[in-house]
């Protein structure tokens, strides 16, 4: 977290500048002698603290790519930028000190020289309170959850499920064809453990059915805050050109909410014969977007803590864990600390929101028929999003409504068999289509 805490830093510095600069440009324009000289020092030193912004924004985004990663190095980094802002503070008492003698030696004779010394005062006063805050706020321990024995079991690991060659599977004798091939992609937090159910329906239509795990997810979790989303798209495009170079036909992309948004993100270069989206997620952003970002997200805590005040007892918190971690053990005070003192840094949720924004320009650009499978009561994505999205794609889209809320691939919910019934129907659908006319959706 302590890349996401030098982000957050720069963050909040970059919006004073503006402020500063802002202030400064007006009051050099519009001010007598001493507010030019306040305005002067205002914009002098708003332009210098939004350079350092800039760099700092730049280092964190860096670093949080190339590393280091180890608990080790980053407390070490952690306590390299504690020793800094404590020295920035130590400095800034002298800008304000500074800035007192010349205002007061020089405000009887000299209003522009006075109105320099009060806005040195002001921004030296400023970044002291500044530093100071930051330097007692410095993470001194990065969020771990190592420590949760919650994915080690073997239904979070990736699997393939192959059909048997021969009349009732995929390939026949001597043919050399190996047949569709259909990848699944979990959702965030997810592993292909929420897959395993919808991959058995397509085994048993003569799939081969394979699902991998996303970096950052799993057993991989703590390496989720320096993942970037490039990550995941990668990760799913080497698992379908690894299928289409095995030569499997037609090719299936199947998605659970944000692995519809990667799939969907993927399609117009993997190019795909057909696309099932499960609830597909994404980050809508409005115009505005971006100016109330800047205003908002420098006061928003670098992570949060949404078990530190959990009832382990409570049976619904007991099932959406068990949801998310199945197995774990949450009557063990271990795991129950840990959960309490996990952090969710905001940094992975950047990376789904630019994610959103690839496969939004993605859309216009998909051709493959494409199956949606929506719950009326999702309240993680709701009917309008993904109608919006179904409105700005240009291909042939199949919609399936059901009365489900967002766990659409756990075959104990309702939605299972009507959601099981659309994927199966559309798979052999697919089929149809790609004997009659191969490689459906992309003809050139």
């Amino acid at each position: 977290m302590i890349w996401d805490f030098q982000d957050t830093l720069s963050r909040r510095l970059l919006l004073w500048s503006t402020l500063s600069v802002a202030a400064g440009v007006i009051l050099m324009l519009t001010g007598g002698e001493f507010w030019r000289g306040f305005g002067l020092q205002a914009l002098v030193w708003g332009l210098i603290d939004g350079a350092i912004a800039g760099l700092g924004r730049r280092s964190a985004a860096r670093r949080r790519i190339r590393g280091p990663h180890t608990a080790d190095a980053l407390t070490r980094e952690a306590a390299n930028m504690r020793r800094i802002l404590w020295i920035n503070t130590g400095l800034d008492v002298l800008y304000v000190t500074g800035g007192l003698l010349l205002a007061y030696t020089s405000a009887a004779r000299n209003p522009f020289a006075a109105g320099n010394g009060w806005g040195i005062v002001l921004q030296g006063g400023f970044l002291f309170f500044f530093d100071l805050f930051h330097a007692l706020a410095v993470p001194r321990k990065e969020t771990d959850l190592s420590s949760i024995d919650a994915f080690s079991g073997p239904e979070h690991a990736p699997f393939r499920l192959s059909p048997p060659p021969g009349p009732s599977g995929s390939e026949s004798p001597g043919s050399g064809d190996p047949g569709p091939a259909a990848l699944l992609v979990h959702g965030f937090g997810g592993t292909p453990a929420e897959m395993r159910a919808l991959a058995e329906a397509l085994h048993r239509e003569g799939w081969t059915a394979e699902a991998l795990l996303l970096p950052g997810f799993g057993a991989d979790i703590a390496t989720l805050p320096v993942r970037q989303f490039t990550d995941w798209l990668d990760a799913v495009a080497t698992a379908a050109q690894r299928l289409r170079d095995a030569g499997h036909r037609p090719l299936l992309l199947v998605g659970y909410s944000m692995g519809a948004t990667l799939v969907l993100a993927l399609a117009p270069t993997v190019r795909p014969d057909g696309l099932i989206l499960l609830a597909p997620f994404w980050w809508e952003e409005k115009p505005w977007s971006p100016i109330v970002e800047f205003f908002v997200r420098p006061f928003l805590p670098v992570g949060f803590r949404p078990l530190r005040r959990a009832d382990f007892r409570d049976p619904r918190l007991r099932q959406a864990i068990a949801q998310w971690m199945p197995g774990l053990n949450l009557d063990d005070p271990a795991n129950q600390a840990a959960l309490r003192d996990f952090r969710l840094p905001v940094g992975p949720m950047d990376q789904v929101r630019r994610l959103s924004r690839r496969m939004w320009e993605a859309l216009p650009r998909v051709r493959a028929p494409i199956l949606v499978v929506q719950g009326a009561r999702d309240i993680v994505v709701r009917v309008p999003q993904t109608q919006k999205l179904l409105r700005r794609l240009r291909s042939e889209v199949r919609y399936v409504e059901v009365d489900a809320e967002h766990d659409l691939t756990r075959p104990e919910s309702p939605a299972w068999p009507p959601m099981a019934a659309a994927v199966v129907a559309f798979a052999r659908d697919l089929l149809k289509r790609n004997s009659e006319k191969p490689h459906y959706g992309y003809l050139i």
